[in-house]
């Protein structure tokens, strides 16, 4: 035991260190360090299929935990109407054209009704575990995230709901009717939500009476676990208990950020005259910091157990099968594939996205454990077992490798059309936001105004000391004998395009600009200034009456807002004193 936990350990180390290299992401690098180690040593991991089922119901509530945790509330309110689309509509409609497509592709088999609905809910639905890993390894749009997330998450559900409540009793020759059909599925969903709800409130409760980080953090991952398991129990939805369970959980928590800060801890004064429930709902339950750690921690966490999942999933390949099967395995994936994409697509086109918003989120429907789990659940008796086994899990290796590689191919291809994406893919019409965005920003360059860019700079200096993080800062000067006005638009432009999402820009007067690099060292906002002087340079190459000039300096544990304006003015003097026949300088 001891040697495969240091395997483990290894093949994480490993591929991290691959992801880190080449930027394949970790997951691939598993399965096929996996498989490798239980080809050529097929004595260190020996499970069977119903150790399998039980080691990932073991470890799916802690790996979904940290990926619920990060999904957004509000971003999940604002685009239902897709979410319910892909997770509900959009499974049930593929299932339904698979089911009267596939009689006419393999015609040898003699295929039910049922058994088509049993094969095809297996591998309509994503697979939460495998896309969160894959989608958290790419820089794309918030809204494409939420997307793909959000479908992996909820129709997981809609799949498992037909395959166990629809398909499985059809495969036995039960006979089902519509009324029943809609009996079963309200009622699924009703109890898994209902159950989710009430772990979630009985686990905030007790956590303001645990003050203990860690006594905290064991009652967040016990919400998640016995709302699972009381799912399971009582053969309902155990994953949709899990994700009700948190959301809740994340509702009550973020509600009681807005009354209470984080080094505020109001307790109702007079006690004696108030009811115990009165006294409890007034002790607050977390402080921000601690909920941001806790979030940190499961991440760690579910990174470890994702590695256990993706480990034991190559162990049970068997390459003959999937040989024995290849025609049906390439069929299918061919079919699946090809619905997915039409489906996403007539979305997409609905909603005026960019098509390539549909190619991503196809390549993002990669199949997973769960497709195992449903099929490793099919009576032994089963005439197809063996087929729809092979398929299974031929599909999930296929779509897991193909989709991911083709997602990293067409993500390189349209990098910048992402970037671009991740500012204009919200609604366009006015908000509150919207407004507010306007009064703190200068319309010209899109840089944020005086006042607004130092209380920014303040509150990084603040932040940069209290984590001991990297904060840096680039002072741009320009001095020139034409339009100042047309030179701040340009080099805006620029700047906006090159800086990150949670960097940030200001303008402090006309000519001069600040460009704040959080968590960014001094060599990584020298790089930062250099590709903004090089295209700078371009565009005034034929100018010789234009001169800009960099400061450069990174915060010291000592230094204040002042501090940090003295050492960037003294860098943009030395830059002008320094230049010789130049017309752009950087110094530190």
């Amino acid at each position: 035991m001891l040697l495969l936990f240091t395997i483990l350990l290894v093949f994480i180390l490993l591929s991290r260190i691959i992801e880190n290299i080449v930027k394949i992401p970790s997951t691939l690098s598993l399965i096929v360090l996996s498989f490798l180690l239980s080809y050529f040593f097929p004595t260190i991991i020996n499970l069977s299929d119903d150790k399998f089922d039980d080691i990932l119901y073991l470890m799916l509530p802690v790996i979904l935990l940290p990926d619920i945790l990060n999904i957004s509330v509000d971003e999940l309110k604002k685009h239902y109407k897709e979410v319910i689309y892909l997770a509900f509509f959009a499974v049930i409609i593929s299932i339904t054209i698979a089911v009267f497509i596939t009689p006419f592709l393999l015609p040898e088999h003699q295929f039910t009704i049922g058994m088509l609905i049993a094969l095809f809910s297996m591998l309509m639905a994503t697979d939460a575990i495998t896309v969160s890993s894959i989608m958290s390894k790419f820089r794309l749009p918030e809204k494409l995230k939420v997307y793909a997330e959000s479908e992996s998450l909820f129709n997981d559900v809609t799949a498992l709901v037909i395959f166990y409540f629809i398909a499985m009793p059809m495969i036995s020759g039960g006979a089902l009717t519509l009324i029943e059909i809609n009996t079963t599925l309200i009622k699924v969903l009703l109890l898994s939500t209902i159950i989710g709800i009430f772990v979630a409130y009985v686990g905030y409760y007790m956590i303001k009476i645990l003050k203990n980080s860690f006594d905290q953090l064991l009652v967040i991952y016990l919400i998640v676990i016995v709302s699972f398991m009381i799912a399971e129990h009582f053969q309902i939805a155990g994953i949709l208990s899990i994700v009700t369970s948190v959301l809740t959980f994340k509702y009550l928590v973020k509600k009681e950020f807005l009354h209470n800060s984080d080094d505020e801890i109001k307790i109702i004064e007079n006690n004696l005259d108030s009811s115990l429930l009165n006294f409890i709902n007034n002790v607050p339950s977390l402080t921000k910091k601690n909920f941001r750690e806790y979030k940190k921690e499961s991440e760690f966490i579910g990174i470890f157990a994702n590695a256990i999942v993706f480990t034991i999933l190559a162990n049970i390949i068997d390459i003959s099968s999937l040989l024995s099967y290849y025609k049906e395995i390439i069929i299918i994936f061919t079919l699946t594939t090809l619905i997915r994409f039409t489906l996403i697509s007539s979305m997409t086109m609905q909603l005026k996205l960019p098509f390539r918003w549909a190619k991503a989120l196809t390549y993002s429907g990669a199949k997973g454990a769960l497709a195992i789990i449903m099929v490793h659940s099919l009576p032994d008796t089963f005439i197809y077992k063996d087929m729809f086994n092979a398929i299974v899990v031929g599909n999930v290796l296929l779509s897991t490798f193909i989709y991911t590689s083709l997602l990293m191919i067409h993500i390189a291809k349209h990098k910048e059309n992402y970037e671009n994406d991740m500012d204009d893919n919200e609604d366009k019409n006015i908000s509150v936001e919207k407004i507010v965005e306007i009064i703190k920003k200068d319309p010209l360059t899109g840089a944020y105004k005086t006042s607004f860019i130092k209380e920014i700079l303040e509150d990084e200096i603040a932040r940069a000391k209290r984590y001991k993080s990297e904060f840096s800062c680039i002072l741009i000067d320009i001095t020139s004998t034409k339009s100042i006005e047309k030179l701040s638009h340009f080099l805006g432009d620029v700047v906006l395009k090159k800086i990150r999402t949670n960097d940030n820009f200001g303008k402090l007067r006309d000519g001069r600009f600040i460009v704040l690099t959080v968590g960014t060292s001094l060599s990584g906002a020298m790089i930062l200034a250099e590709k903004i002087e090089t295209i700078v340079s371009l565009e005034t190459t034929s100018d010789s009456k234009t001169i800009i000039s960099f400061g450069i300096t990174q915060i010291e544990d000592v230094d204040t807002y002042e501090t940090i304006m003295e050492k960037l003015e003294d860098a943009i003097i030395r830059a002008k004193d320094t230049r010789t026949e130049g017309r752009i300088e950087i110094e530190i």
